[in-house]
């Protein structure tokens, strides 16, 4: 097992694909607060300009906005893509690692070599887990250094709790690609796998939720359903801290059915 995941690592990391969206996810986790910077000081000089012609300006407003110049650890350890639809981009390159060798007709060639078929997968799945570590890292990183560059960033009490929630983040990611391993490696689908990824990605599912909250509540009659406070795909890209013991068990419960799955595929 040992040299399959070596093997694996290795395919992951000398590959195009990986390299390309991990330099795409750090450069634009950096960019994105020069940016957001850019923006906020555009619509604050845009309203500081009406007030000053007389006209009116939502009460506070101008002054949050001119006041936006630190922001604190906590806060960029709990969103470190700068823009959550950079996930999508760790996502396919999660798809496209999983579905390598099967493109390649690599699986073929080794597949007899090892005692059981669903070794591979477990296999991959470990070289996806560091993948994540990864991406997670270097967008952090990238998100740290474009605020450097831009505010003053703050060291606040609330790291404890957001580096929890960091680490939290990717095991729900993980649990996410376990998914996207089974279209990807077990039924051998690519294109659907990619599908489901950008969905996970751009938190679509949303709408789905909201829409079997509303049926659970009309039809069934249970009021205060929702199913985005424990889907790993919205836990994930959440802008606060998400429950410890929650988040633990979906991705526990998502990583063991479907890698089961797969392995048995």
């Amino acid at each position: 097992m040992a040299d399959l995941i070596k093997m694996d690592l290795y395919r992951m990391f000398s590959s195009r694909a990986f390299k390309v969206s991990l330099i795409i996810v750090t450069i634009v986790s950096f960019l994105s607060k020069p940016i957001n910077k850019i923006l906020t000081d555009s619509v604050a000089g845009f309203m500081q300009k009406i007030a000053e012609e007389g006209g009116e300006v939502p009460e506070g407003s101008l002054e949050a906005l001119l006041s936006i110049q630190t922001v604190t650890l906590s806060s960029i350890l709990i969103s470190p893509f700068g823009y959550s639809l950079l996930m999508i981009v760790a996502l396919i390159s999660v798809v496209t690692f999983a579905y390598a060798d099967t493109a390649g007709g690599f699986i073929k060639n080794f597949a007899g070599q090892i005692p059981k078929r669903g070794d591979s997968i477990i296999s991959k799945f470990a070289a996806i887990g560091v993948h994540n570590v990864v991406f997670f890292c270097c967008a952090l990183a990238g998100s740290i250094a474009g605020e450097a560059v831009t505010r003053t960033i703050v060291i606040d009490g609330g790291i404890p709790e957001a580096a929890a929630t960091f680490l939290l983040k990717i095991l729900l990611f993980q649990s996410l690609s376990a998914v996207l391993l089974f279209f990807a490696a077990g039924i051998k689908q690519k294109t659907l796998a990619s599908i489901a990824g950008v969905v996970f990605g751009s938190g679509m599912l949303g709408l789905a939720y909201l829409g079997l909250d509303n049926i659970a509540k009309n039809v069934f009659g249970i009021s205060g359903m929702n199913i985005g406070n424990y889907a790993p795909d919205q836990l994930v890209s959440s802008s606060g801290n998400i429950a410890a013991l929650s988040s633990l068990i979906v991705s526990a419960a998502v990583i063991a059915v479907f890698i089961t799955l797969t392995v048995k595929v």
